[in-house]
């Protein structure tokens, strides 16, 4: 029996919509998530300077030039607000969760899918999108995602994916175990972001060779 097959016949989207549509797990993500062990406070830490040193990375290749429209989409309960707020004329935080939304600090707020955003194209100079595309299993989940994000970006994103080639993976793998999350190839990321009219700009890894995630800063090229 297949993975996919094996699991809820639900969409990986509704399961994610039912999951975090939940106030004790929103509440869990604002208060807990990520200062609950030293570990987690690391990984939050990490990805805090990753995101950071990615904006200052954009504003150097547009010339030093402010990034003025960005959005956080999914934004959970607003982790990197701050860190975004300082670099933006204009930050407006996204989630399909009204619950994380509700946990979440600060306006604007807009609930919605990262599937169908109800944006204009090239409304935007900066999109994070942070810890969503390792809950798709198939390339075709995954390049709605990445289609919608090139669409409404005019130039730059920044997001995380799960990395198959990592210890992590493979220990999973090994052990049969899943939790959801899908890695992938860094070859099979690199086609479907071609696909979606997207590069490859600059990487990071919250720790090389081990942890599945990786995070990348990408370019429009359409």
């Amino acid at each position: 029996m297949s993975s996919e097959a094996s699991h809820s016949n639900q969409s990986r989207p509704q399961e994610l919509r039912q999951e975090y549509e939940d106030t004790t797990r929103a509440a869990h993500y604002r208060d807990n998530r990520w200062t609950r062990s030293p570990r987690a406070r690391r990984t939050h830490a990490k990805e805090l300077a990753i995101v950071a040193a990615f904006l200052k990375g954009c504003e150097a290749d547009q010339g030093g030039d402010a990034l003025k429209d960005l959005l956080d989409v999914p934004c959970g309960t607003g982790r990197f607000r701050s860190l975004l707020q300082d670099h933006a004329s204009t930050l407006v935080s996204i989630d399909a969760s009204r619950e994380m939304l509700a946990a979440a600090p600060g306006a604007p707020q807009l609930q919605a899918s990262v599937h169908q955003l109800p944006l204009l194209g090239r409304s935007a100079d900066f999109i994070l999108c942070s810890r969503l595309l390792h809950h798709f299993q198939t390339s075709t989940e995954r390049a709605m995602v990445l289609a919608e994000l090139a669409r409404v970006s005019r130039r730059w994103i920044v997001l995380s994916y799960f990395d198959s080639a990592s210890v992590q993976a493979w220990r999973n793998r090994i052990r049969g175990s899943f939790r959801g999350r899908f890695p992938i190839s860094r070859a099979q990321f690199a086609n479907e972001i071609a696909a979606a009219g997207l590069r490859e700009r600059e990487r990071r890894y919250i720790q090389r060779g081990w942890s599945e995630q990786v995070w990348v800063r990408l370019e429009v090229t359409v």
